[in-house]
């Protein structure tokens, strides 16, 4: 829990005035930092007879969440700013905040006395015991146990972990690639979107992020304009990172061995669900031939939806043009022009019907407090950016807090997360500190003649990052450890993925659908074609997925880490795909290699948990305010506090099992 804390720090802040973001010191957290140092040291001189759970395991606790509070505000800037010396400042921030976490796991005094808090066999409740179970297994698994030899290269090892972890990560965020393209390149796209971009003589300046990537691969017409994009798409982040990315590789992989373990993924996944590399190799065993039918059953549907396209009887079906012959068959096959149901999914009427379900769904009440928040100074980083409280209808309680910053800017984040804020605390004293996210998205921004308009796959990854947001909220528990999602990695997606489902729903979408102009809700035949076409493609999509996992898994699979990521990256997709590898380096700009290393077959793990939880809401009624007290009760309000299984049986009254999500991809029966 340790090293996942320092990890994310860049995703975690405390949102303050921007006065009060500052600090005379040198370092923007050297005070921060000198008096989290002065309060450990108060608990390392305790006498061990004198050791208790409120002195050692809540101080500890205390001193880790008010770290985050005082160190957080210029961190997060570095995600989010337009402001190029903000950011850096940022970017130091974080390289500071890394480095105090990585000193953290190495403190002697701390170890010992957290053993001598495990001596004294005190009789503690569940939550605080399983803290003094982590925290001595977390410091374990930084070599407190080891030689001072080994112990101080485990210290280099990670201090230069965290300073390439966030040079990847800024080169990922720093990389504003575009493609020039003519009007006659950029068929199918709609005059709204075009309207949006810079211009450069008669050539639209095309952003290699975002929205406007998938601009091209869904409705572009032209097939080397949709080559060019997954080309350009490739080389994002540049060679640079290839270097920085197998840099990191080497150094988790000595690490790994000087710690005893076969290889970075064992070390990884010790502490996951998975619990080991062969359990996720043996997943991925049983799931590729399934998925293999359902893909080659795609590839001939969507070849022969561009043979009849082209009236080319030979055209071979290749990478660039699935997503727009998923949509064109969308249009021809189930008339639903996917484009054109942006006109139902306004922002604003998007969020009113999400806002509108959650708050039904689990007894809350939101409050925008915008305006609120600017008369009182706090920061807000940007004019879109909007904040939100959240109230438990039934207590009267402040649950938490919510940023809004939807839309799209040069040098921000460039995907959609959920950036946990602050650390919800009830301290011993019964006051309590409420949690804060961000959800930082990149949706469509609104046009001079036009609002902001959602594709139905933006208004799934909306109810995504909203479902991460309120598994943060929700989480009601005493210890800052284990606040909302503090869950083992391979789980936390979990309650975001099952929340997708809701905008699969006919009753769901008609009820918060509006076209733009009239009003109208999105009619019952297209929501009927939408559904009936959700498995389209599926089998082709995650075969993208089990690519990303396995060439995650082979990077860190290799016990010396002498691995040329390009090779393996081609070898794999060759292994895993039904189209030839395309030249270049995707991995530079795969962003999940810090964070979620080793890790990133979660996504499917956890969607075998979201699908069969999600199968009783759809029992049950997916608002049925009985079944959403029921699974927050059960996992929202749990966080960290229990085993991610004994929250799944929980909550379904059974074991879990496999049957729903083979369904969720459209593979009835184990086909």
């Amino acid at each position: 829990m340790i090293r996942r804390l320092a990890v994310v720090l860049c995703g975690v802040v405390l949102l303050l005035g921007k006065a009060e973001a500052q600090t005379t010191n040198e370092s923007p957290i050297a005070q921060a930092i000198q008096d989290a140092d002065a309060a450990l040291e108060r608990i390392a001189s305790i006498s061990k007879e004198n050791r208790s759970a409120a002195n050692t395991l809540l101080a500890f606790d205390d001193v880790v969440a008010r770290f985050f509070e005082a160190t957080q505000p210029i961190a997060f800037m570095a995600q989010v700013s337009t402001d190029s010396a903000e950011r850096e400042r940022g970017r130091l921030a974080s390289q500071e905040q890394g480095e105090w976490f990585i000193q953290l796991t190495k403190r002697e005094d701390i170890f010992r006395a957290f053993r001598e808090l495990e001596a004294r066999q005190l009789d503690l409740d569940p939550e605080r015991e399983r803290l003094l179970e982590h925290v001595l297994r977390d410091f374990r698994r930084e070599g407190m146990e080891l030689s001072e030899e080994k112990r101080a290269r485990i210290l280099e090892i990670d201090n230069a972990l965290n300073e390439l972890g966030i040079e990847f990560r800024q080169n990922i965020s720093d990389d504003e690639s575009v493609l020039y393209l003519r009007p006659d390149e950029v068929e199918g796209i709609s005059d709204s979107f075009l309207s949006s971009l810079e211009r450069a003589e008669e050539l639209y300046i095309w952003p290699v992020k975002g929205p406007a990537i998938f601009q091209v691969y869904n409705y572009c017409s032209i097939p080397t304009t949709r080559l060019k994009m997954v080309a350009a798409v490739a080389r994002r982040a540049g060679t640079q990172n290839v270097d920085v990315l197998e840099k990191m590789i080497r150094l988790r992989a000595e690490k790994a061995r000087v710690l005893g373990y076969r290889h970075h993924a064992d070390y990884q996944l010790e502490t996951r669900m998975a619990q080991d590399a062969d359990q996720v190799a043996a997943f991925f065993a049983d799931l590729r031939p399934k998925l293999r039918r359902k893909a080659e059953q795609d590839y001939t549907e969507l070849q022969d939806a561009k043979r009849q396209d082209t009236g080319d009887p030979s055209a071979k079906l290749e990478a660039w043009d699935v997503r727009y012959y998923q949509n064109w068959l969308m249009r021809e096959k189930y008339a639903v022009d996917t484009d054109a149901i942006r006109a139902y999914f306004p922002m604003d009427a998007v969020t009113d019907g999400l806002f509108s379900i959650t708050q039904s769904l689990y007894g809350l009440r939101y409050e925008n407090v915008t305006k609120k928040a600017q008369a009182a100074g706090r920061l807000l980083w940007h004019e879109d950016v909007q904040l939100f409280e959240v109230w438990d209808k039934a207590s009267e309680r402040l649950m938490g807090e919510f940023y809004l910053d939807l839309h799209p800017r040069a040098n921000k984040y460039s995907h959609a997360a959920k950036f946990s804020i602050r650390l919800g605390q009830k301290k011993a004293d019964g006051t309590s500190i409420h949690p804060i996210v961000a959800l930082v998205c990149n949706f469509t921004k609104p046009t001079a003649t036009e609002p902001s308009l959602l594709s139905h796959d933006e208004v799934e990854t909306y109810f995504h990052e909203f479902g991460h947001c309120l598994h943060s909220i929700l989480g009601d528990t005493s210890l800052a450890w284990f606040t909302g999602t503090q869950v083992a990695r391979d789980f936390v997606e979990a309650p975001s993925q099952m929340f997708e489902n809701w905008v699969w729903d006919p009753a769901v979408l008609q009820s918060f659908s509006k076209h733009y102009e009239t009003g109208e809700p999105l009619p019952k035949a297209l929501i009927d074609g939408l559904i009936a076409a959700r498995n389209l493609g599926s089998g082709l999509s995650t075969e993208g997925q089990v690519y990303l996992g396995m060439m995650d898994y082979a990077f860190h699979t290799d016990p010396e880490g002498e691995v040329d990521t390009t090779k393996i990256a081609h070898e794999v997709y060759a292994q895993t795909r039904m189209f030839e590898p395309l030249p270049g380096y995707f991995q530079a700009s795969f962003g999940h290699l810090v964070g979620y290393d080793a890790g990133y077959y979660g996504y499917l793990w956890s969607l075998v948990y979201a699908s069969d939880m999600f199968s009783r809401f759809a029992r049950e009624g997916l608002l049925n305010a009985s079944t959403g007290k029921a699974y927050r009760d059960a996992v929202l309000s749990r966080g960290g506090t229990r085993d991610e299984l004994a929250m799944v049986r929980a909550f379904l009254g059974r074991e879990p099992n496999a049957a729903a999500f083979l369904e969720h991809l459209g593979l009835s029966n184990g086909q």
